[in-house]
């Protein structure tokens, strides 16, 4: 792939195209943690299907923001989320919360996936281009991750950009049943074959997180957020949370606290061994421009490695 492609930091998700949309039930992949508008914005109707599918096909009024996970000891950026945000030109900010039904209901989920891999992979390109490195997590639902040829397409991606595939980070959000686990860890495996990072999201949330986990090969978890906000007023929640740390020590996992939202919140989670985090209290989601700006800017940057 050209390297022209990736020149521009400021480069909009229109300016990138995703391939035509095809109908295949599933889950979006990326963050439904936002309220359903921003203050302010409450229109009396939603969306329509219409609009969902103009702007997953055109990219209009879609764009990417990253929310930085942190060293809670250095304070460095070790990696980065990849969320997705729609401006809508009726009814502003549009949460994923409204955005995420109503493309399961279209079966939009495997070309809203390619358009927030493109975009990802092309910040991963300029930044390393520039002599600067950090791994961009992608959230996946496990219909996504066990579509056919998944781990060929994704690989070959970075292939073709010149990246390897430890940059990119698929997150597997743990919201739906597993209907079938033997799929769900062929593909895992996979992927993990290839070389990229898998992480499971929200651990210790859903009903099936601790049966997923003692059989397919994740690399890290992230404690879910809410149990986060709540550890300061909660006895139990700090207790689960403690107990989430031990668990993934005993298990070689990396861990990822999200939700943190204040100093002290911190300051706990590091008395009892969580290590990396990411929520307000550290940066919110930023802009591409302000997020490559800051990967830029030493000391944050990573130093490249060899591939």
């Amino acid at each position: 792939m050209s390297a022209s492609v990736y020149a521009n930091p400021s480069i909009t998700v229109r300016q990138r195209l995703p391939l035509p949309y095809l109908s295949v039930p599933g889950e979006a992949a990326h963050d439904c943690k936002q309220p359903v508008y921003a203050p302010g914005h409450r229109p009396l109707a939603l969306p329509s299907e219409a609009d969902i599918i103009h702007a997953i096909h055109t990219g209009e009024g879609l764009r990417i923001v990253y929310q930085p996970q942190y060293d809670l000891h250095s304070r460095r950026i070790v990696s980065a989320e990849a969320l997705l945000r729609w401006r809508h030109p009726r009814y502003g900010e549009v949460a994923p919360s409204v955005l995420i039904p109503m493309v399961n209901r279209l079966g939009l989920h495997l070309p809203l996936f390619d358009l927030v891999v493109r975009e990802v992979i092309d910040v991963l390109h300029y930044l390393r281009r520039h002599g600067a490195e950090v791994p961009l997590a992608v959230n996946a639902s496990i219909d996504t991750v066990c579509e056919p040829g998944m781990a060929d397409m994704l690989a070959t991606r970075m292939w073709d950009a010149c990246l390897p595939t430890r940059l990119l980070k698929v997150e597997v959000t743990e919201d739906l049943p597993v209907l079938d686990e033997l799929c769900l860890s062929a593909c895992l495996n996979t992927l993990k074959a290839k070389g990229f990072t898998l992480s499971l999201d929200d651990f210790g949330a859903g009903s099936a997180t601790f049966n997923v986990l003692s059989k397919m090969p994740f690399d890290e978890v992230k404690i879910d957020g809410a149990y986060i906000r709540d550890m300061e007023n909660n006895t139990q929640s700090h207790a689960i949370i403690a107990t989430l740390i031990a668990l993934a020590q005993r298990l070689n996992l990396k861990l990822v606290a999200e939700g943190i939202e204040n100093e002290s919140v911190l300051a706990a989670l590091l008395s009892i061994g969580c290590h990396i985090g990411q929520g307000y209290a550290l940066a919110r989601p930023m802009e591409r421009a302000e997020f490559i700006q800051r990967q830029l800017t030493k000391p944050l940057a990573m130093t490249v490695k060899a591939i």
